[in-house]
């Protein structure tokens, strides 16, 4: 069962996972029972979770190797079009983690094995505790906010890694997929790459301040409003990535920027990229991220009128795959969606 925010499109979505010459962020076997782990980087500005301990390995959703100076991160769920729950977010945290202090790493290159960079969030509601909050759960205000800040902190501890990021984009990059692109510093992406964020189909917020920044208020407001899909060509006009390229090319013009930000003196790039950061935190970043803290702990009280769709009742009645179809079927004349 496909667990993403994508619509259904009759693609066979199985596909070889990625290979690694170091290691993989593994040591549970998929389909066994797995603790609830939401470990941040072990960072003097993160507060890790008490089940995380520095080196161990805990997931099979992501590989890290590094080779001639670049750490390359792979979302290695590709059954899944890269779906993320919260064990693949653990991993990536690790992933994170072990390339910024490794002096042999200059530069950090995230991507997806498969089809797909990501598809988003797992919608499914097995082991999104952090990656979603679903209607219902019986938790503390203490606990909700524990999630949210540890969710927001993933994104501010990527956007601020003491080492220049590229996500490398092909196919669907949405919702927390697109979180992550959009913290990088740079994004190169395929020209069939697809953009978006179709959260408040669902009746949810989507958390991420950095759209306003990059692609400007009315863009985002446009984007958001409708959930509808931004092309790469689109993207690349409005400021959300740096370049689109062909297909076949894409590893190519990544593995090429890449090597020639390798060569620079790593003294010199950490100041660098802090001192670009510094002016989006002086125009109130810092700020929004706690905003969203905040609006995300009051949407988890939000109830759904008469006629409005209510995407979880649906999926708990129906199943995932028909509560997608449902929700996007409402937009797709509207947006000219496939």
């Amino acid at each position: 069962m496909r667990t993403s925010s994508v619509p259904s499109n009759g693609r066979d979505e199985a596909s070889p996972t990625a290979a690694s010459s170091t290691f993989t962020m593994s040591g549970i076997r998929r389909g066994s029972r797995r603790p609830s782990r939401r470990g941040m980087p072990p960072s003097k500005n993160i507060f890790p979770h008490p089940n995380l301990k520095r080196g161990e390995h805990i997931v099979s959703e992501i590989i890290y190797e590094k080779k001639d100076g670049i750490g390359w991160i792979t979302l290695n769920r590709p059954e899944e079009l890269n779906a993320m729950n919260d064990a693949m977010l653990a991993g990536l945290d690790e992933a994170f983690a072990a390339a910024e202090p490794d002096l042999e790493v200059k530069v950090v290159v995230v991507k997806g094995a498969g089809k797909d960079f990501s598809v988003g969030q797992d919608l499914s509601g097995v082991d999104t505790l952090e990656v979603l909050s679903e209607p219902g759960e019986n938790l503390t205000i203490k606990r909700r906010m524990e999630a949210e800040r540890r969710r927001n902190r993933r994104w501010e501890y990527i956007f601020n890694l003491a080492k220049p990021t590229i996500a490398q984009v092909h196919g669907y990059c949405l919702g927390t997929g697109c979180y992550l692109a959009m913290v990088c510093d740079i994004t190169i992406a395929s020209e069939d790459a697809l953009f978006g964020d179709p959260l408040l189909r669902m009746g949810l917020l989507p958390h991420m301040p950095l759209w306003t920044w990059l692609i400007g208020i009315k863009k985002t407001k446009e984007l958001l409003y409708t959930g509808r899909y931004m092309d790469a060509m689109e993207a690349e006009q409005f400021g959300l990535i740096n370049k689109a390229v062909p297909r076949d090319k894409l590893e190519e013009e990544v593995t090429r920027l890449a090597t020639g930000i390798s060569l620079l003196p790593g003294d010199a790039l950490a100041p660098c990229k802090d001192a670009i950061n510094s002016v989006m935190e002086a125009r109130g970043l810092g700020g929004a991220w706690r905003f969203t803290n905040n609006m995300q702990l009051v949407m988890q009280q939000r109830t759904m009128e008469p006629g409005e769709f209510n995407f979880f009742k649906v999926r708990d009645k129906k199943g995932l795959k028909p509560a997608i179809a449902e929700r996007d079927a409402l937009f797709k004349q509207l947006y000219e969606e496939t």
